[in-house]
């Protein structure tokens, strides 16, 4: 992450004689500023695709300050809200916005890192009658160690990607509060270029995932399902990164239409390569 820099040098200038100011020491600021940007060749969300296989451009900006605090920003365009006959959203619809904010640090001297904090989803458009808000209010907890972490995310708000009191279902009657809807997940990072010493491996890392998302509310949780990807990584110069992913779930077609789409079966198995860089 880019360190924002301060220094002060100092000179005095006196008609008789100079006096050459010494540099002042560095200053270090509490706060550091970070880019990403990235092409994918499709957004998979918790096993889904959010563009029907299409390319997406994705990109975000993270403030950090020393004391673990964080609050950050990230985009993508979208299509899944306005896909052919499931047209959620009769304008917009295009993109989704993720605004976040939280805390993280360590357990003393232990390794064991925690994460807390809270991220909204917005989906800027306007709703087409019959439908919720797509936008998403999630809390989540996670702790990791080593390779590994966990983290539990929990909506707070009464809609979740459509799904809650705003939405009706086909014989009319509102779908319960979908707050209360959990994903629970489990990742690894091994770094297989530090296990195995080869030039082609140097920065190469293996990515392993588990999620299940349960919906909360009796008319929701039918969509429950669960979602899994393995991936390779490889880190190059000045913060580009390359890879591939392999995501699956275990929804089979015609099986809760949230992540089937009226016939555009989304959550099927899905092969993404990506390219990004961080700054």
């Amino acid at each position: 992450m880019n360190k924002l820099k301060m220094a002060l040098v100092a000179a005095l200038a006196l008609p008789s004689f100079h006096v050459l100011a010494e540099d002042a020491p560095e200053a270090k600021s509490d706060y550091s500023v970070s880019y990403n940007i990235g092409l994918f060749s499709q957004y998979i969300f918790r096993g889904y695709t959010q563009t029907s296989g299409d390319p997406a451009l994705q990109g975000g900006v993270d403030i950090e300050h020393s004391s673990g605090l964080y609050v950050g920003a990230w985009a993508s365009n979208i299509s899944w809200l306005k896909e052919d006959s499931w047209q959620a959203y009769k304008d917009g619809g295009s993109l989704e916005l993720d605004l976040y904010a939280g805390y993280a640090s360590e357990f003393g001297d232990t390794g064991i890192s925690y994460d807390v904090g809270i991220l909204q989803y917005l989906y800027p458009g306007e709703v087409a009658s019959g439908y919720a808000k797509a936008n998403t209010t999630e809390v989540h907890a996670g702790l990791g160690y080593g390779w590994f972490d966990t983290a539990v995310h929990v909506v707070t708000s009464n809609d979740a990607w459509t799904w809650g009191n705003g939405g009706f279902q086909s014989d009319g009657s509102e779908y319960d509060s979908a707050r209360g809807t959990t994903y629970y997940e489990v990742n690894a990072d091994v770094p297989v270029g530090e296990l195995i010493e080869h030039k082609w491996l140097n920065g190469v890392s293996a990515n392993f995932h588990y999620g299940y998302q349960h919906f909360a509310g009796a008319s929701n949780n039918i969509d429950s399902y669960a979602d899994w990807k393995v991936g390779l990584n490889k880190s190059l110069a000045d913060g580009i990164d390359v890879g591939y992913t392999f995501t699956s779930t275990d929804v089979r077609q015609g099986q809760g239409w949230w992540v089937q789409k009226y016939g555009d079966y989304l959550a099927k198995d899905q092969h993404t390569f990506y390219v990004t860089k961080s700054f």
